[in-house]
């Protein structure tokens, strides 16, 4: 009976759309039950409220794989005693990518379970560049001494996929690349809902209000990047909360902007030439051209310092002036 059991493991990879398809899952958590799919709470249980996002439980469980395998599989087995008709745990946290022990937090559950993973993969050169600005500039002042230290290290895909094979079969891994052009809809929501297999329409589903995690223009980052006081950690997000207070999406990133050449972009995806290699062979058979879209010169444009230097000014003219506003409101108890 157990083994009808599904774990529905999305596993990232982070800086592919991971927040959004959380968000949905969180605000369609009771939609989804009416499905036999079961999205636990924070803690992997049923008792709070559903964020739709397991990352920080699976962290701490990682901590100690054994142990933390163990609870796993108690908290699993809990929700489906206590979820009459459930067919499916959905557990979303993209750290488990990239984190060598993460598959055996689910070694003892591939034993009873059917597990399904799916992974989400990006071009090297824009999770890289997206990683800057999510973690890299949070701490690092240079940001070349950066890149040269993730360059083949990070987004491996190959590397993460056999990690995974460990413990799941090849067959029970879907692989999808982040690209709009080649998902459905080209929209990760829309792509990762096709992947349930549902038999309500998408559209009678929550879709999220607004844009999740975006990055910020490349001359704010370059304001405060590697500023202590400016960053608790590489995980503090206050200062792009702080951006986005002071000028709404004025400050969003456009998606051609690049700190690279396109001459750069590429030896960066050439030095994963075998690991893509192997992704396409093992996960996209059919497919005949490279396993992700080619970097064509005209594709980005690099602002020059001056374009810079006026965002930037532009930038702390409105930081300021909402200072102010803020001061007057709460001086004449005003809100103009």
């Amino acid at each position: 009976m157990n083994r009808r059991r599904k774990i529905i493991l999305h596993i990232g990879a982070p800086k592919t759309g991971s927040t959004a398809i959380q968000n949905f899952l969180g605000l369609n958590a009771e939609a989804l039950r009416t499905e036999g799919i079961i999205v636990p709470d924070d803690d992997l249980g049923m008792s709070g409220p559903a964020s739709g996002s397991h990352l920080r439980k699976m962290v701490e469980l990682r901590e100690n794989p054994v142990e933390g395998g163990k609870a796993l599989e108690i908290a699993i087995t809990n929700i489906f005693e206590r979820a009459n008709g459930a067919s499916a745990i959905l557990i979303s946290a993209e750290h488990l990518a990239a984190n060598k022990s993460g598959p055996r937090l689910f070694e003892r559950l591939a034993e009873s379970h059917d597990i399904e993973v799916i992974l989400y993969i990006r071009r090297q050169d824009e999770f890289i560049l997206s990683a800057w600005q999510q973690w890299g500039a949070k701490t690092e002042e240079d940001f070349l001494a950066w890149l040269l230290s993730v360059v083949g290290r990070q987004a491996d895909w190959a590397a993460y996929l056999k990690n995974w094979e460990t413990i799941v079969p090849r067959d029970k891994i879907t692989v999808r690349i982040f690209d709009r052009r080649q998902m459905k809809d080209g929209d990760v929501i829309a792509d990762f809902f096709d992947l349930l297999g549902l038999s309500t329409p998408f559209k009678a589903f929550t879709y999220p209000p607004s844009l999740a995690n975006p990055s910020l223009a490349e001359a704010i980052v370059d304001l405060v990047r590697g500023s202590k006081h400016a960053f608790r950690d590489r995980h503090d997000n206050r200062f792009q909360g702080f951006v986005h207070d002071v000028s709404g999406d004025r400050f969003v990133k456009n998606s051609r902007e690049s700190i690279l050449t396109a001459a750069q972009r590429r030896a960066i995806v050439k030095r994963y030439a075998a690991s893509n290699r192997w992704v396409r062979q093992n996960y996209f058979p059919d497919r005949k051209e490279d396993l992700f879209a080619p970097i064509e010169d005209g594709n980005y444009f690099c602002p020059t310092r001056g374009e810079w230097r006026r965002q930037q000014l532009e930038f702390l003219a409105l930081a300021l002036y909402g200072l102010y506003r803020w001061r007057e409101r709460k001086t004449t108890g005003r809100n103009k």
